[in-house]
């Protein structure tokens, strides 16, 4: 058992478990006062039992009343203090594991916020949650309290072999030679713990993605009458969760059954042992009183330890998924910038020999090379699933090209600190996100600063009625309390707080009327007249006035008056 838990920790585990080291080390007092309160307390319910035998034997047997009454008023005051030194003990523990806690999710969902939205495109939000929670509650227990319960475990049974050696050294090693007997059951299950956990909880994850799934496309559902097939779908997840869970239960069921068995073993052992040492004058009452509660109490700290390497074969499955997790790398980090955009972002935008492709045989981009001016207004037209959106996003750096530049004013995006890159350009999406909160929280994700007048000022010019959609007003998660077209401006609004150098319009207006299409477009041409506009549609009347126009076709952009008479 001991190798297996003190074997080499694989690499990726390391990385997790280092994850929480900075909070372990700047709570490193708290830490010891975790375990001194818990040797404090473990000392005050172990000498009960020789209290007890020093009671019956040198008080009561002996007719020694002063020796009788501190005992009893011994056994009276230890457990008191006991419970003291134990609440104190729940409270330090809180708090170290709170922060130890908070430190590895912190950590995660700073990760999760640098991947690519490729990442999620193929991860489930069911196996995601189930990560940030469950397995990171995981890991907390092993890195907090499997060392405490370890120091704990040992401390409390070498306590014990000092007093029952102290009472009787055969007992003492009758008590003792049980140990094996449950450490041997904990190696023999150790296989079935581990697979029943790891199923449990991928029948866990399954369940919150088909969850959150369902959630998400509720009004479809709805729609499509599909809500008893969804249930029947919801009970076939239970369904396999339940079994995982019995399978599970079972396997430590087992566990438990041949610990206590042996348990039981060392138990008939003593009294039966202790029982002729007994009628034979070799020990007295107090010490098989003694010895009889010892043996009871000695079971606890073996099955304490052996609970460290229960947890830590349920611990490696969640160290493995969450290390999956943190394996997965940003397209590139914001911090390998060299370069800044200027202090005044013109806005120039160029893609200069530029290949890109999802899969090795579907090309959205092929040495594609085009300029749009800065302040000018661009219509990139194509078909539906042409690729057009995915040049917003190699704008945004969401994904990289395999060849070739992207420009911005002259100077290659890739070298540009992420962090300005994404100021300088905004993108107002044909659904916009929208955050649980009021109107005016969801604004300043872009203008933290942004106060009440400049909010409200916003909101005016992207058309919105204030009346209406005032600034305290409420959004759900999908914001289904507002209108398409009042979506659309509220996103715009926040574009305008943004203050972008490049708009980029990808299919915003192309699920609304051509007349609301038509207003929010005069919109973007009055307050962003002088910036640089592209407007991605597969409809050329639904941008209104344009510059140029550039036509993806077959991963190539092209300008030519043919493509765009053909594209019209």
């Amino acid at each position: 058992m001991a190798r297996a838990i003190l074997a080499p920790i694989e690499p990726g585990h390391r990385r997790v478990l280092a994850l929480a080291w900075p909070a372990l080390i700047g709570n490193r007092w708290l830490l010891l006062r975790i375990l001194a309160l818990s040797m404090g307390a473990s000392l005050m319910v172990l000498i009960q039992p020789y209290l007890s035998k020093v009671l019956i034997d040198q008080g009561a047997m002996a007719g020694n009343l002063r020796v009788l009454v501190g005992s009893c008023v011994f056994m009276l005051l230890t457990p008191l203090f006991g419970v003291f030194l134990e609440s104190f003990n729940r409270f330090a523990h809180i708090d170290l594991s709170s922060q130890v806690l908070f430190r590895l999710r912190e950590r995660v969902f700073g990760h999760l916020q640098d991947l690519p939205p490729a990442y999620y495109a193929r991860t489930g939000l069911g196996e995601l949650f189930s990560r940030f929670d469950t397995d990171l509650a995981q890991i907390q227990r092993l890195v907090v309290d499997s060392p405490l319960a370890m120091v704990g475990g040992i401390f409390n049974l070498a306590l014990l072999t000092l007093l029952m050696g102290s009472l009787s050294t055969p007992l003492a090693l009758l008590v003792l030679a049980v140990v094996p007997l449950q450490v041997a059951a904990a190696w023999i299950k150790r296989g079935d713990i581990e697979n029943a956990s790891r199923e449990v909880r991928v029948r866990s994850a399954a369940l919150s993605g088909y969850f959150l799934d369902s959630l998400r496309a509720v009004k479809f559902i709805q729609a499509s009458n599909t809500q008893s097939a969804r249930l029947d779908g919801l009970r076939d997840h239970h369904r396999a969760y339940y079994l995982s869970l019995r399978a599970s239960q079972r396997a430590g069921f087992v566990l438990s059954l041949l610990q206590r068995l042996a348990g039981t073993l060392g138990m008939a052992i003593v009294v039966g042992v202790g029982g002729w040492l007994l009628m034979q004058h070799q020990t007295t009452v107090g010490v098989l009183v003694a010895f009889v509660s010892y043996a009871a109490r000695a079971s606890g700290p073996v099955n304490t330890l052996l609970g460290v390497f229960a947890g830590w074969q349920r611990a490696r499955i969640s160290l493995t998924r969450v290390a999956e997790l943190m394996d997965s790398a940003p397209l590139r980090q914001a911090q390998a910038a060299s370069s800044s955009v200027p202090g005044v972002c013109r806005g120039e935008v160029e893609f200069r020999g530029v290949d890109y492709r999802h899969d090795a045989e579907v090309w959205v981009l092929r040495d594609a090379s085009f300029r749009i001016a800065a302040g000018s207004k661009t219509l990139l037209l194509g078909a539906s699933g042409g690729g057009k959106s995915t040049l917003a996003d190699l704008l945004l750096c969401h994904c990289l090209p395999q060849a070739g530049a992207i420009l911005l004013d002259g100077i290659d995006i890739a070298d540009i600190d992420l962090g300005a890159l994404r100021r300088s350009v905004s993108v107002v999406e044909q659904e916009p996100v929208f955050f649980p909160g009021t109107v005016a929280d969801n604004l300043r994700y872009v203008a933290p600063g942004a106060g009440d007048g400049e909010i409200r000022a916003a909101m005016a010019a992207a058309g919105l009625d204030l009346e209406r959609v005032a600034p305290e007003r409420q959004l759900g998660a999908a914001s289904f309390a507002l209108s398409r077209g009042e979506r659309m401006r509220l996103a715009l609004a926040r574009a305008i707080l943004q203050q972008p150098a490049v708009l980029v319009l990808d299919e915003t207006t192309s699920s609304v009327d051509r007349t609301l299409a038509l207003s929010i477009m005069g919109c973007v041409d009055r307050i962003f007249a002088g910036k640089t506009r592209i407007v991605i549609s597969h409809d050329p009347l639904l941008a209104g006035a344009v510059d140029q126009v550039c036509v993806l076709r077959c991963g190539q952009v092209s300008t030519d008056s043919a493509e765009l008479d053909d594209a019209a």
